[in-house]
């Protein structure tokens, strides 16, 4: 609605002055009261909403909220229609919103949070007893006013629903809020009572505690998986300071089931005030129930094999997969066994398609890293206790069998090839292909993959074509893609400029040429269980869909059963494989992890953070805070943690790739690698986050895989991985700031680290067959020093200058080093078995 048109409306009662706020279901605008002569907010509604819902029931209902009174609610002052729209006014506040707050100090202290929540908790108990339930409880509904919390919409979402009944979600509002939202809101149950308000002002107060909500994700599918089928992290191990009385009040109002929550507002405020004795333990956990617009998804017997980050282990629920019925779900113990590798490997995932199952559900075939620090093809036969190693598969990035399990095909950036698993012969089949995103092998003997685009090779060998004789319009990427029983249709993943999260599942003909997506949100199908197509989305939700093969036909909603599957986020590879049998191999995308302090002796101390997915740990100058990188499903964010008051904040907003942060050294920006635009970028950010993200390098053409700040602040090492990594530097300021190279050669060239003198850079090559350290003037030239002598690693160099620690196989060890008259090394000392992620 224009604001011409609306002061016009209203211009008998109140002085339209201009435009505050937008939302899903109103726009707020400023106005003065004329008879009273004060200002109000008048909030109007959707027009598309408001001809859905009616005049006259719309009006009617919300009455109910006119007669709420309370010091902690916003009271409603009028309502009616302006230009055929509805609206309702409300007291213009003059203060902020708990979302402004939330987003300029992210954390509040403890006793305020705890305040602010038993505010408001006596407004919801006011209105609850009134029989009004909020059902849109969320910071941008809570104002500040004068220190105090006021509570706005109160009933408003209740009255929409009332008065538009199942019309209202054709208009595509929704009634909540993902982030705080309770389970039974996210499954569309009729009946909503008070305690799914208790749950949402739990949810904010865990946010107002830990700076995030309890369940969050880059889409609203993500969220709402996460919320059905995940239980919150702990509170007090983000925020160990938080009362213990405070995190069992919390975890029990986050119940799933409404009859595991405090049954009143006024009992939760009573334990976060520590007056609830022992009632304020939380009964044993049920386990949740998962549904969707009436589905409910049972867990029966699935046999799930799952890789972690470090070592493998396997899950066993059963013989079969997923049953899905409307009965509640059925207990089943979990059995776990390891996957053993060699003595000399370990689980390293790759950035294509890592793992595979047979489709009689009886071989796995992976990609793990032997000790040179290559990557190698196992096999494992579920029968058998120890994986093998597949020959011929050194350097392969994805493996996948062909539909008897007697061969294994393989990428390793330039060849495709297949291997005999009876005689280990090896047949190249397609040469110079650089398939990274996934790939599949027909009954007919057609063998599909991605390059961006599918293409298609015989398995007796050829060159490859495209399998889509004309790209599906905005599709950009043609990935992940599963070969049907018929021979000839392949589903796949497709997506444009929206990226990994707007990934659609599509089918192509292999005969016609033809593709077209299909009407599901997916970025990899994996397979059938009875009558479900089961795929992962792009946030690395495994999701299961009711779904008829000869139509392609989807025939009901979709049901999210996992959360957290891995998803390769450059490549958008889904590292998951699922046999006709219905046996699940998959990669867990949030693998819980340590932070820890390590002394020279080995010995560590925690750092009070939760467990969850970590990588890239990176202390600041002055030691006072830590730079991480946070992993989930599908992103990779990075984290400032603080070491004294043990909070955290998020330093990047943007991207599905954030990683490999390094601190200035003034320790006043994080210089991070990011995947905004065409290719991977350097950014940076003030540590304070008293700034924007900025991009430091980012130059079409070129990629980055990561960098650091010289000890002078002069200039910026960084390595470039287009065809071959490689080294370069450049100034970060004056009138010369071309490329210059540190080592450009046909090997790769990494993990550069420049001395805090200033005069030597230490950095990985694999020139020999294997990965060294090795150490060389900055900027040179000068020759180049062998610093490992049985291979090593992730260099870094000690403040003095004197020792460069290095990591080689199981050990890590640091070289006593001397600069003069030139480098060389004295002595090595091996410091302690090294048992640490990589990283």
């Amino acid at each position: 609605m224009a604001l011409e048109q609306l002061q016009a409306a209203l211009a008998d009662r109140y002085l339209v002055e201009r435009e505050i706020g937008r939302g899903g279901m109103a726009t707020v605008y400023l106005a003065r009261d004329i008879k009273h002569d004060r200002h109000v907010a008048v909030k109007v509604l959707d027009p598309e909403l408001g001809a859905v819902l009616g005049v006259e029931r719309f009006l009617s209902e919300i009455k109910v909220t006119a007669n709420l009174q309370h010091p902690n609610l916003l009271p409603l002052f009028d309502s009616g229609t302006a230009a055929g729209n509805l609206y309702y006014v409300m007291p213009y506040v003059e203060g902020e919103s708990l979302r402004a707050r939330l987003e300029r100090e992210r954390q509040l202290p403890v006793e305020e949070a705890v305040r602010i929540t038993i505010a408001i908790a006596s407004a919801l108990e006011y209105a609850h007893e009134h029989g009004v339930i909020h059902r849109d409880l969320k910071p941008e509904n809570i104002l500040i006013q004068a220190g105090e919390p006021v509570v706005a919409d109160f009933g408003i979402a209740l009255a929409v629903s009332k008065a538009g009944g199942a019309r209202v979600t054709q208009t595509g509002l929704s009634l909540g809020t993902p982030q705080y939202m309770s389970p039974e809101q996210a499954t569309g149950d009729r009946v909503i009572d008070r305690r799914s308000d208790i749950y949402s002002l739990a949810a904010m107060t865990y946010e107002m505690l830990t700076g995030e909500p309890p369940h969050t994700g880059s889409t609203m599918q993500a969220v709402i998986a996460r919320l059905l089928t995940e239980q919150p992290r702990s509170v007090r191990l983000i925020r160990p300071n938080v009362p213990e009385h405070v995190e069992l009040a919390l975890e029990r109002a986050l119940e799933k089931l409404p009859a595991d929550r405090w049954p009143t507002a006024r009992e939760f405020s009573d334990a976060l005030k520590g007056n609830a004795g022992t009632s304020a333990a939380r009964p044993p956990r049920s386990r949740a129930t998962l549904m969707a617009r009436g589905w409910r998804a049972r867990l029966a017997t699935p046999l799930v094999i799952g890789f972690g980050a470090v070592a493998l282990a396997a899950i066993v629920f059963g013989a079969q997969m997923w049953r899905v019925a409307r009965s509640a779900p059925t207990e089943r113990a979990t059995v776990r066994f390891p996957l053993n590798l060699p003595a000399d490997a370990q689980y390293a995932p790759s950035v294509g398609q890592s793992m595979s199952i047979s489709r009689d559900g009886s071989l796995i075939v992976f990609v793990a890293m032997n000790s040179a620090g290559a990557t190698q093809v196992y096999a494992r036969k579920i029968d058998d206790p120890v994986a093998h190693v597949v020959p011929h598969t050194q350097g392969a990035a994805t493996a996948f069998t062909s539909p008897d399990g007697k061969w294994v095909a393989t990428l390793d950036g330039q060849v495709l090839q297949k291997v005999s698993l009876e005689s280990g012969a090896a047949f190249p089949l397609s040469p110079q292909q650089t398939a990274q995103q996934g790939a599949t092998w027909t009954s007919r003997g057609d063998i599909v993959f991605s390059v961006g685009r599918l293409h298609r090779v015989p398995e007796t060998g050829g060159a490859p074509v495209p399998v889509c004789s004309a790209a599906i319009p905005g599709v950009e990427q043609e990935q992940n893609p599963l070969a049907l029983a018929d021979g000839d249709r392949v589903l796949f993943g497709a997506y444009g400029k929206g990226g990994l999260g707007a990934a659609k599942l599509a089918v192509a003909s292999i005969v016609t040429g033809t593709c077209r997506y299909l009407d599901i949100a997916g970025l990899a199908p994996l397979g059938f269980v009875d009558e479900f197509l089961i795929y992962v989305t792009g946030d690395g939700v495994l999701m299961g869909i009711p779904f008829d093969v000869g139509s392609l036909r989807a025939l009901g909603p979709a049901i999210p059963l996992m959360t957290d599957i891995a998803v390769f986020s450059n490549t958008g590879t889904a590292q998951a494989s699922l046999s006709a049998s219905g046996t699940l191999v998959t990669e867990s995308g949030a693998v819980s992890t340590r932070l820890v302090i390590a002394d020279l002796a080995g010995n560590v101390t925690p750092i009070p953070v939760d467990a969850r997915a970590y990588g890239y740990p990176r202390m600041s100058p002055d030691g006072s805070k830590l730079a991480v990188t946070v992993i989930s499903a599908a992103r990779r964010e990075i984290w400032i943690y603080d070491m004294a008051s043990h909070s955290s904040a998020k330093v990047t907003e943007g991207a599905f790739v954030n990683e490999r942060p390094e601190w200035s050294p003034d320790g006043k920006r994080i210089l991070y690698r990011t995947s905004r635009g065409e290719q991977s970028s350097l950014w940076w950010r003030a540590a304070d986050l008293s700034g924007p993200e900025e991009a430091l390098l980012s130059v079409k053409g070129d990629s980055y895989f990561e960098g650091v700040i010289t000890p002078d602040a002069r200039y910026v090492v960084y390595q470039v991985d287009n065809l071959n990594a490689n080294l370069l530097y450049r100034a970060l300021g004056g009138t010369d700031t071309t490329s210059h190279p540190i080592a450009v050669s046909p090997a790769l060239e990494t993990q550069a680290r420049v001395s805090s003198d200033g005069r030597w850079v230490a950095f990985v090559t694999n020139g020999s067959g294997r990965d060294e350290v090795v150490v060389q003037p900055f900027p040179g030239p000068g020759p180049r020093t062998l610093v490992s002598s049985k291979g090593g690693r992730e260099p870094i160099w000690s403040r003095d200058g004197r020792r460069l620690f290095y990591r080689e196989g199981e050990e890590l060890v640091a070289a006593n080093v001397r600069t003069a008259p030139g480098f060389s090394v004295a002595s090595r000392d091996v410091l302690f078995r090294d048992r640490f992620i990589r990283g």
